[in-house]
């Protein structure tokens, strides 16, 4: 049985690194390459780079938002250049949404500052530190509920 002093230092020490992953400090040149995108548009675009196209139906469940404010942000992402949305083929009634070039090109350089914000930190383990982090995280992860969305 784990005790509940470990569990809250593990909650307190996962909290802790994803409050420094998702708030990337961009320097003066990149604020000016790339408009800024907040924390659920960003999830938006990594779904949509992940599905290729979906509907805004489904992106409302995935993030757990209402479909009214689902459309709200796709109109901010839709204005900045970042997605586009057009008729299904099947049916017209259904919008399909899509990153654009831009939104990719977004979506990349946002992934790369993550992936560097965690490569120095990963630097202080040995390799074999690393490999069983990454194995630990993910026996970790496969034991929490699955939801419908995931």
């Amino acid at each position: 049985m784990v005790s509940d002093e470990t569990t809250e230092h593990l909650y307190a020490l996962i909290h802790k690194i994803h409050r420094k992953l998702r708030n990337p400090k961009f320097d003066a040149a990149d604020r000016q390459l790339a408009p800024k995108v907040t924390k659920v548009q960003w999830w938006i675009l990594r779904t949509l780079w992940e599905q290729k196209q979906c509907t805004a139906g489904h992106l409302a469940e995935k993030l757990g938002v209402r479909p009214s404010t689902m459309s709200q942000m796709l109109d901010r992402l839709e204005k900045a250049g970042l997605i586009t949305r057009f008729a299904d083929i099947a049916d017209a009634r259904v919008r399909i949404i899509r990153l654009t070039d831009q939104g990719r090109s977004i979506f990349h350089h946002a992934e790369a500052k993550f992936v560097q914000k965690l490569a120095g930190p990963l630097e202080h383990l040995t390799s074999q530190e690393q490999q069983t982090l990454i194995r630990i995280m993910e026996k970790l992860a496969a034991h929490f509920p699955k939801k419908s969305n995931d």
